[in-house]
């Protein structure tokens, strides 16, 4: 991925997918152009008056702006067409260049170029998500020092079954990008608690995924049993957050979260000025 030579055909010039679908589009569009004015012309050709051509002249205009127009409207409509035929009839292809791809991104694993290889993973997984490229990544994930200006991503990584190297990358994101955690991955952290809890330090993950959950009132009305079972052990940041979206809110009925964050309130934090 990212070569500028096709490892398949050993051609150069690659053209992007998109491009070469807007080229078809192009080319579509030449085509029917030429349609229309070939029939104008055999119009204006077997006319037997002024009259007549005059008609076939205006016709011909008509349709002209009419082709343009409706090519306008349906620019994006006809590309995405365009890309799906293109992939269809280049499938086979495609699936062999993906694998020579995923090849080439385990060599240059191997050469200690860790950085590279997860970049190229990570083009193969806007393609193909299979859970194989996804584990594939996030094990590569984990061999680095995560740092916050890194272009890291959550949910096209989110798999459909427990795995713990899922699970301690997610716990790295609540540290340092806990806007990337979002439904699916407070989701994720529900229906797998039970085993999360299970591993090293799975109650300080769930921690930080709650965490990151109090940041939007939306996910604390969405998921209230996953931030009021691990409210006690959030970080004063994390809970004066929680506090301030149940005290700002008292429209809404919070139950017994809000009767856990009230009496958490008042057994911590009462004095603190920062709560008043």
């Amino acid at each position: 991925m990212g070569d500028k030579i096709c490892p398949s055909c050993g051609k150069s010039s690659l053209i992007k997918l998109e491009k070469k679908a807007s080229s078809l589009q192009r080319r579509g569009f030449v085509k029917e152009t030429i349609l229309i004015l070939a029939l104008v012309a055999a119009g204006i050709f077997f006319s037997e008056s002024t009259l007549q051509t005059s008609l076939c002249a205006a016709g011909g205009v008509t349709a002209l702006i009419l082709l343009w127009m409706l090519r306008r409207n349906t620019s994006a409509e006809r590309r995405s067409y365009q890309l799906g035929k293109l992939l269809q009839r280049e499938s086979f292809k495609l699936v062999d260049g993906l694998r020579l791809d995923r090849e080439a991104a385990i060599e240059v694993f191997h050469n200690d170029e860790k950085q590279q290889a997860y970049e190229m993973l990570r083009e193969i997984g806007t393609l193909v998500r299979t859970d194989q490229i996804k584990v594939e990544q996030i094990l590569l994930l984990q061999s680095f020092v995560l740092r916050k200006d890194m272009d890291l991503m959550l949910e096209p990584l989110l798999l459909d079954h427990f795995n713990p190297d899922l699970v301690l990358y997610m716990g790295e994101l609540t540290k340092l990008k806990r806007d990337l955690l979002k439904e699916k991955a407070f989701r994720y952290a529900l229906i797998h608690e039970a085993q999360i809890l299970r591993m090293k330090d799975g109650e300080q993950i769930l921690v930080g995924i709650a965490g990151a959950a109090v940041r939007l009132k939306r996910y604390v009305i969405l998921y209230p049993h996953l931030v009021m079972r691990y409210a006690r052990k959030l970080p004063k940041d994390r809970f004066l957050r929680l506090y301030n979206v149940i005290r700002n809110n008292p429209q809404h009925n919070w139950g017994a979260l809000g009767t856990e964050v009230f009496e958490i309130y008042n057994e911590k934090y009462k004095w603190d000025t920062q709560f008043q």
